[in-house]
Parts: C-alpha cells; structure tokens; sequence
C-alpha cells in the first residue's frame, strides 16, 4: 500500500463512510472511492462490505487497520521531526570552540539556543583551531568558533562577531601607579607568550617586541584562557581576547585597551560541502549576542589605553 492509500484506507475505517473520510481529506467524495478501489485491487481482497448502505471492514480490514494506526503514529513523529528542524527546534549540534571562547562566549550563546530550543541536543568540544579544521574535515563536528582561524579551501568561514585583544595584569600591580597608559610600569614585569603561532598572536609578539618596555618571559601558554587564569594569579600580564578579559576576576585583574587597537574577527566554520542548516544560522545569531554581552560587561571594567609598542 502506497502512503495514500493508507491515508484514505484510515480515513474511511475511522470515519466510517466514504463521504465523511471525504470530508475529512478536503477531497471529493469519488476521488475516495476511486483511491479504495485501486486499493482493494492491488491487494487482492475486499476491504468493506456495503450492507444496508453502510460500510462494514472485512476481517482483513481489521487487521490491516491494526498495523496501519501503529505505522500511523510513526508518521506523525516524523511529521513533527520535520517541523521541528524547519523550526530549528530540535536536531544534534556538534561544536567545537578554542578553550577561550568555550569557557567565554560559547556558554551564553548556548543558554539562549537552549532557551529558544529546547529540543536540540549539543556536543560540545573544546579544541585548539588546527583540532577544529581536523574535526570539521573529517565531519566529526558541524560548526566550529575561533578566533581569525587561517583560511582553508575546503572549509568556509563566517565572520560572527568581532573583538579586541587586551592587556591584562595583576591588579595589585597597580598599586601607586599615576598613569595607567604609560607602559612603563610594566619594564621588567613577567610577561606571559602565547606559543601557538596563529597570525593574531604574530601580530601581538611583533607590537610588544617593539615596545621600549623590556618584558620578562617568564611562561608560555598554548590559550588566552590559560593566559588569563595565570594573571589571576599573579604570574604576569598577557594579551587575551575582550572574550576572555570580561570572564577574568576584576578584584585581581587589570584590563586596559590596546593602542593602536588589535582588531579581530570571530569566526564560525563549517566544512564547505554542508549546507547551512537553520540551527547553524540559530548559533550564529546566539554567539553574535553573547559576544556583544561580553564586550558591553569588559566595557565597565576597561581602566584605561596602554601602548606597549609605543618607543
């Protein structure tokens, strides 16, 4: 039986007339009639009996009918499966995200996913940018976030939000300073490297070598949210993204605006032969509003402009 006919056979064995399963179906009445005899003759056998005017199921009907609500049912959720990924109400989203944005914009962003979808389902990973391409390449995720990943030929990348890096330093660094912006009162102060060698980072390691600051690499760190942990702590200043600053204790950590200011981009990436999905669109607009909290929070907390490559 195709699709339907079981729809028709349903319709008449519930309505209990051919006029009223017409009724029902919003079709005329002989197009019912026509569909149940094509039925019954593929099939081999009578599915109703005409007594006294009335439609009587044959055994045969009964039992068909049986399997036909249970398959019935299995059509429905399908039916609502389809509307809600129409919706992006429902569906598997695996992400992966740099350990910064996974611990800073990610978790806002998927609250209001959360929030707005209930149904979906993610699987989340926290992955350094070359692990994210890996990952996409291989189709082990479906959307990945980093921060100006290089550009690859077979993924495509979608600029989400955009940013600034940040100084960072201890606080009680702080203590007696006069004048924030004047890089001096860092000479001779730790300085903790980012050692993955991303264009963003050579672009921050070439400012600061340029200062007149002479900066004491004291520790190197393959993220800025570990970066940002070691401030905290009091091992040394670091240059993090406004992401990881805003996430950062303002009881121990100074953040102060870069001048010239380091741009970037927040990127989302998907392997270039999956088409963009409706959840894919739905966490791009999630991650553009928890990044633009983000930036407004290390807004009230920014102390002042620094220029650390300034001579």
């Amino acid at each position: 039986m195709r699709l339907r006919q079981i729809e028709v056979f349903r319709a008449v064995m519930m309505a209990g007339s051919v006029s009223e399963a017409a009724r029902v179906l919003h079709v005329s009445q002989p197009v019912v009639s026509r569909v149940m005899r094509h039925t019954e003759t593929s099939l081999g056998y009578p599915l109703f009996e005409r007594t006294r005017g009335r439609l009587v199921p044959t055994p045969e009907a009964h039992a068909l009918f049986a399997q036909v609500q249970r398959a019935w049912q299995e059509i429905e959720r399908i039916e609502a499966l389809s509307g809600n990924l129409r919706r992006g109400a429902t569906g598997l989203l695996r992400i992966a995200a740099t350990p910064s944005l996974a611990t800073s914009v990610l978790p806002g962003a998927l609250a209001a996913l959360r929030a707005s979808s209930p149904g979906v389902e993610c699987d989340l990973w926290a992955s350094h940018t070359r692990e994210i391409e890996s990952h996409l390449l291989a189709f082990e995720v479906d959307a990945g976030l980093a921060i100006e990943p290089p550009q690859h030929p077979a993924l495509t990348c979608t600029t989400v939000a955009e940013g600034e890096m940040v100084l960072c330093a201890p606080r009680e660094w702080s203590n007696g300073v006069l004048r924030l912006d004047d890089a001096g009162w860092l000479a001779g102060r730790p300085y903790i490297a980012l050692a993955e060698a991303t264009p963003l980072g050579l672009r921050l390691s070439a400012m600061h070598e340029a200062g007149a600051a002479s900066a004491r690499r004291v520790l190197s760190v393959q993220t800025y949210a570990l970066a940002g942990t070691l401030v905290e702590q009091g091992l040394g200043y670091a240059y993090v993204d406004a992401y990881t600053a805003a996430t950062l204790d303002p009881a121990r950590v100074l953040p102060l605006r870069l001048v010239p200011q380091v741009s970037f981009r927040l990127c989302g990436l998907r392997h270039a032969s999956a088409a963009t999905s409706v959840l894919h669109a739905r966490l791009h607009e999630c991650i553009k509003q928890a990044a633009a909290a983000q930036l407004r929070l290390l807004e009230t907390r920014l102390q002042g402009r620094i220029a650390p490559g300034a001579k």
